[in-house]
């Protein structure tokens, strides 16, 4: 071999090298991208889960207030059916 083959060799060489320093690059541009991901996922998956959290305690607090209105419901109706009787009581009566 002369000088000129060994010329073409090293500079195929440098081509390889070159395109895989390239493709090593892009993989770690993607590999940042997906640690990036999973972070936002990570945070994403926290907020979530702090979100059903407080979802479950306003569902409790809207059943223990739902069941309250209809105890005050019922109460409200028979205090005013008694207004109404006395009222009517009181016009016949007199």
């Amino acid at each position: 071999m002369n000088d000129e083959e060994y010329a073409r060799r090293f500079d195929r060489l440098e081509l390889k090298i070159d395109k895989l320093a390239e493709v090593l690059t892009n993989v770690a541009r993607v590999e940042e991208r997906l640690v990036g991901a999973d972070a936002r996922l990570k945070r994403h998956e926290y907020r979530l889960d702090e979100s059903e959290k407080k979802l479950d305690e306003l569902t409790e607090v809207v059943s223990k207030t739902a069941q309250l209105v209809k105890i005050g419901q019922a109460l409200v109706g028979s205090i005013w059916v008694c207004l109404l009787s006395l009222v009517a009581y009181l016009v016949k009566g007199g």
